[in-house]
């Protein structure tokens, strides 16, 4: 290695490069290539802890805030990862921690191939690096802490949406100008108040917006409006809130399901740009395609015939639309029937069918089969308040029968303000065709009492575009009361499942926690043990041996229930990210674990296969993963298989790439294989537990992986003939989607 530089001509670099670097990230690889170049080490590895694995040695030096040197590494080192830089040619390394007042970054691994390893000076030039770079590393980070809280800030404040930047505990701190206007309060009255004044939210509402979950709610001054507020965390102590008025989607997507029992036929509901907001049951028997992927597509794009369609919409008033339709919905799929459209204020509803005729024949006849559906009390009456209809619920609430058609709807009002406030609301829904939220009371039928209820009433058109007729809805207030009542005892029940959920995640960290300290002192007795095994093989007597080897194999097999407790909560935490690469499944086979795996087979006098198809691709997927659930799977196969063969075949079915493992061992009952996958489940022979039978964790790890790479996992076995384990990896685009969502739900049916 080159002979060291002077101190302070090293600090002077270190800090020119500091000087020259945008961000913390960038500093970081600046220093690697730096000391790479001044040291004239071979390669130089970064760690940052941000979505970095940290091995054993990494640990070590973060913990101990000083750099840790090894100018020996050999197949006996005292870390696993400092074995696999010796197998690959390296002769020595030196590992710097970057740690800031207690903040851990990261860290640099030096590697050389040189056998003189890291003189003195140079070890001294690495202690004073580590403390530089440290320090600078911190306070990038701190910039570029505080550049992204500024980017925040002039986001909200240049965006239409309401934004509000809060604190942890949901102290409001900051809000933009859209957000002032819409709740009429000004800069400082908001700035000493919590969400829950002005939402309907609790302090668990408050946890799942520090951990970045949806909420929605309502406004406690806006009872009528529903709320979605998107977090976004900004830095430890702030969240980023963007606020959305859902009102007017979720209105129409409760006056909506009304006509979900529409069969064969298909209901959708637009908003003035077209976009579906909501579709019925009818969509995937009709069109072939399921509901959700209609949601959030203009249902014009879809339109072939007639080509006019958008125009026809637009023009839409309270008459409806019907004619021939051609739907194109790709990939040849297309259908032809009858559509018939009519238009509610801003939102459009659209119905296809193929047998058409009964939605067609006017809007009041759609009206009419809107009104016999409905659990609500609702009223047809004429411009002068006379009734013309009603349906079954109105019927039985006010005890109406044929003898009352004709006559005035104020006969079931309590009182004459009532009896005025509908006669005012029906006047303004001749000008306007729409109002709600009208408050009066009624007589109900059964005791004669006054109920409360809150009307809305709908101007139905006729072929001149003149109000004909009015539908009046009534709902009790009564009942909305019960249903309040209801959501409270469902709060309830998800604060308990919240409450249970913070008790899972506090024992599976206590798990992690307490495994994580005991990898040092394992990898330590494990070192010592191989170090008196190798070195006082003159000294000690046989039996001294066979207990120091013994120390050696159960340490070692300690070690491996730790990694395996580790690995299960890590890929139980959500916080496990894949290193995607492109594997290729021939490469795969001569990987040292799986030629291991195979030698082990022979040493039992099992043959081993490995089968690759022809057309299977290369996939993205984490080989290092991947390695790992095919290590438990053939692991299980060669435990349990007394003669015959482990074949591995791997295969391309349906766009994926599928595993099969298969033996010719004991098999598995029918009452096991449901929990075979589940953590310290063991298969037992017979009453006996086999000895040496592992942990009962290596399926549930292959599962999690499998699972966080989007892919499912199952088995097929019969016990005496053997089983066949097998797992799928998706393409590149599902692998991504299930990697930004993880989702740990069981995948177990082929």
């Amino acid at each position: 290695m080159r002979p060291p530089l002077p101190a302070d001509r090293f600090v002077m670099e270190l800090l020119q490069l500091s000087r020259e670097s945008q961000g913390y990230k960038e500093l970081l690889a600046k220093f690697a290539d730096y000391l790479k170049v001044k040291l004239e080490v071979d390669e130089a590895v970064i760690k940052d802890f941000q979505g970095s694995a940290f091995a054993s040695s990494d640990e070590v030096t973060l913990n101990t805030g000083k750099p840790y040197i090894d100018n020996g590494l050999s197949g006996y080192s005292a870390f696993p990862e400092l074995i696999e830089y010796s197998n690959r040619g390296f002769k020595c390394c030196a590992i710097l921690p970057i740690v800031r007042g207690g903040k851990q970054f990261g860290t640099i691994t030096l590697l050389s191939r040189d056998e003189k390893g890291f003189v003195p000076e140079n070890v001294n030039l690495i202690s004073v690096a580590s403390t530089v770079i440290s320090s600078e590393i911190g306070s990038k980070y701190e910039i570029d802490k505080s550049l992204n809280v500024a980017k925040y800030f002039d986001a909200s404040f240049n965006n239409l949406m309401p934004q509000l930047l809060v604190g942890t505990d949901g102290r409001i701190v900051k809000a933009n100008k859209t957000a002032l206007n819409y709740f009429d309060k000004s800069q400082k009255e908001l700035s000493n108040i919590n969400l829950s004044d002005i939402f309907d939210i609790d302090n668990v509402s408050i946890e799942r917006l520090n951990r970045g979950l949806v909420v929605e709610t309502f406004g406690k001054s806006y009872r009528n409006r529903s709320f979605e507020i998107s977090p976004s965390r900004v830095n430890d102590s702030l969240i980023h809130l963007m606020i959305n008025d859902v009102s007017e989607a979720k209105d129409a997507e409760e006056r909506a399901r009304m006509l979900d029992r529409s069969g064969d036929d298909a209901f959708l509901v637009t908003d003035k740009d077209f976009e579906v907001l909501w579709a019925s049951k009818g969509t995937y028997p009709l069109f072939g395609i399921q509901r959700e992927m209609m949601v959030g597509r203009k249902f014009t794009d879809f339109v072939v015939v007639p080509n006019t369609m958008k125009d026809i919409l637009q023009k839409l008033s309270a008459n409806v639309y019907s004619g021939d339709v051609k739907l194109d919905f790709g990939n040849d799929t297309y259908f032809y029937g009858r559509l018939a459209a009519y238009r509610e204020g801003s939102e459009f509803y659209c119905i296809v069918s193929r047998d058409y005729m009964r939605y067609i024949k006017s809007a009041e006849e759609l009206s009419r089969s809107i009104v016999k559906i409905s659990n609500d009390p609702i009223i047809e009456v004429d411009g002068s308040g006379y009734m013309l209809s009603y349906n079954k619920s109105a019927e039985s609430l006010f005890k109406l029968d044929n003898s009352r058609i004709g006559t005035p709807i104020y006969g079931i009002c309590a009182d004459s303000e009532s009896q005025n406030k509908i006669a005012a609301s029906l006047a303004i829904a001749k000008k306007n065709g729409y109002i709600e939220d009208v408050y009066v009371s009624l007589i109900e039928s059964k005791n004669r009492s006054s109920i409360p209820c809150v009307q809305k009433i709908k101007a139905v058109a006729d072929k001149n575009g003149s109000a004909a007729s009015f539908i009046i809805v009534n709902r009790e207030l009564l009942t909305k009361k019960n249903i309040e009542e209801l959501g409270e005892q469902l709060q309830a029940a998800q604060k308990e499942a919240e409450k249970l959920k913070t008790e899972s995640d506090l024992k599976s960290q206590f798990i992690y926690n307490i495994s994580h300290d005991l990898k040092t002192p394992i990898t330590n007795i494990m070192g010592f043990s191989k170090l008196l095994l190798t070195d006082n093989a003159e000294t000690l007597t046989k039996e001294q041996m066979d207990y120091i080897q013994i120390i050696y194999d159960e340490s070692e097999r300690f070690l491996e229930l730790v990694k395996q407790i580790l690995d299960v909560a890590k890929l139980q935490s959500g916080i496990v990210k894949l290193d995607t690469q492109q594997v290729n499944f021939n490469e795969i086979r001569n990987n040292p674990s799986i030629k291991s795996l195979a030698e082990a087979c022979e040493n039992k006098g099992l043959g081993f296969v490995w089968d690759v198809d022809y057309d299977v691709p290369e996939i993205p997927a984490d080989p290092n993963r991947l390695i790992q659930v095919f290590s438990n799977l053939i692991g299980n196969a060669i435990k349990f298989t007394d003669r015959g063969e482990i074949r591995v075949r791997v295969m391309k079915k349906k766009g994926s790439v599928r595993v099969e493992v298969s033996d010719t061992g004991i098999g598995i009952s029918k009452a096991d294989i449901p929990k075979i996958f589940k953590k310290f489940y063991q298969l037992r022979r017979g009453l006996v537990k086999q000895e040496g039978s592992g942990t009962g964790l290596g399926l549930s790890i292959a599962k999690e992986v499998v699972n966080l790479h989007g892919g499912r996992i199952g088995v097929e076995s019969e016990v005496g003939k053997g089983s066949t384990f097998w797992f799928t990896i998706p393409p590149l685009a599902r692998i991504k989607k299930r990697a930004l969502k993880y989702n740990r739900a069981e995948h177990q049916t082929p």
